[in-house]
């Protein structure tokens, strides 16, 4: 068959095919014809067949949850780091700024309350101390500590010794704050400071020491001698922490009378010196918070002063041998005085706001009440008394026998008798508080 012939047989091959409807099988023109055109078929267009399941996922969300517990972990432990260093952030401020000495000392007392109110039952009133010569009886948080020549005795508002030392100190004083006191050594340069449960520090100076005063917060003053100067007064605080330092002069004069504002920021120190051949006393009011001097008020030449009281914001009493006057600490300034007259001061017992005197005129004593001005209020024979001590609104009269009880407008409230012996002193602790040779007893109303 010739080509002719096979063209022919294509042709007639693709006229039957269109007339069934099939499409048509055509070579390439040009080409030996084994590689044809053929009709594409349709293509359908459904939803895609199923994937296979991939485990991508899954498995990083366990992976996720496998790594989780290690978050959770380094996440506490971050915050554990960070409050570590606030905490020792925090512990070395308060050590540089004296608050956790303050603190502890703070629960130290508090700790001592509760036992002491816990085991209120182990003492009661009457008690027996032993000392029958007190050299100083003070109050103390409701109790008292008393000083004899050899111990020194600390009694609970609840009428139990709880405390007993032997400081061995040839002139020993007391100074008294708000739940500490110290013992100090006038006849030497040591000192030893106590809450009313233990010692808490013993301490020697490099110089002999003249005078130690407390504050209602514990802190604690300390007038020593000095190689270059007239004294030398150095504050501490409760744990000892020196906050305070004053140099005098020979002109400014010694020390020998300090007290506390009730602030604690604040101190009165009464100074005596010699000048124009007499003794000169000033009382000058300092800050803890200043360098410099602060007010200064001059007394009468001639007068020595025998004690200080700071009792309020703007009030000082100095008690001298021959008045008594009130002072305004911010100015320095006199804003009421009581002269004697003549007569000569036997005891003083200044109250917060009224004060009572007992002086000795013309071979008897008297009883002179104040007011807060200074202003006689009462004035009472007192016989034979050795003594006078005061709240803020009864005046008690230590008498040979007895002691008598008045009220600041002079009229006798009570006398108590039967004592076991001369009453030595009464302290306004919890109770009022008589002591008698080596008994102390609740003070209550006689006769």
């Amino acid at each position: 068959m010739n080509k002719s012939d096979k063209e022919r047989l294509a042709r007639r091959k693709r006229m039957l095919a269109k007339e069934q409807g099939q499409a048509p099988e055509a070579g390439i023109l040009g080409t030996s014809g084994d590689i044809s055109l053929r009709t594409p078929k349709p293509v359908r267009r459904g939803a895609p067949p199923p994937k296979a399941p991939d485990d991508t996922a899954g498995e990083t969300a366990a992976r996720l949850k496998s790594l989780t517990p290690l978050y959770k972990q380094r996440q506490h432990r971050r915050r554990v780091a960070f409050g570590v260093i606030i905490a020792v952030l925090a512990v070395a401020v308060v050590v540089l700024t004296g608050t956790l000495s303050a603190s502890l000392a703070m629960l130290g007392d508090a700790v001592d309350s509760a036992v002491l109110y816990l085991n209120r039952t182990d003492g009661g009133w009457p008690a027996t101390t032993g000392i029958t010569e007190p050299l100083q009886i003070e109050p103390l948080a409701g109790g008292f500590v008393e000083l004899g020549a050899e111990d020194v005795l600390v009694y609970s508002p609840y009428g139990s010794k709880i405390l007993s030392i032997q400081p061995s100190y040839a002139r020993p004083v007391l100074a008294v704050g708000g739940t500490h006191f110290v013992v100090y050594n006038r006849a030497g340069s040591e000192l030893m400071i106590c809450s009313r449960t233990r010692t808490l520090y013993s301490q020697s100076f490099d110089a002999g020491i003249l005078l130690c005063a407390m504050s209602d917060n514990n802190s604690l003053a300390v007038v020593t001698e000095s190689s270059r100067y007239a004294a030398q007064v150095r504050v501490f605080d409760a744990s000892l922490r020196q906050l305070y330092s004053w140099e005098m002069t020979q002109s400014e004069g010694t020390p020998i009378a300090l007290d506390f504002a009730p602030d604690s920021r604040r101190f009165a120190a009464g100074m005596l010196a010699a000048r124009d051949g007499q003794i000169s006393c000033t009382v000058n009011f300092m800050s803890l918070d200043s360098d410099s001097e602060g007010p200064v008020y001059t007394a009468d030449q001639g007068s020595m002063l025998l004690r200080l009281d700071w009792q309020s914001e703007g009030r000082v009493m100095a008690v001298f041998d021959t008045y008594a006057a009130l002072l305004d600490p911010r100015t320095g300034a006199e804003t009421a005085r009581y002269d004697y007259g003549g007569a000569t001061l036997q005891s003083a017992a200044p109250g917060r706001r009224q004060t009572a005197l007992l002086l000795n005129v013309r071979g008897g004593n008297s009883l002179v009440t104040l007011s807060d001005t200074l202003a006689p209020l009462a004035e009472i024979p007192a016989r034979q008394a050795t003594g006078v001590a005061a709240t803020d609104t009864d005046i008690y009269l230590l008498c040979p026998d007895a002691v008598e009880c008045y009220g600041y407008d002079g009229v006798q409230k009570w006398v108590r008798r039967g004592l076991d012996a001369r009453p030595l002193a009464v302290i306004n602790a919890a109770k009022p508080l008589v002591f008698t040779g080596s008994k102390v007893e609740v003070l209550e109303g006689g006769t």
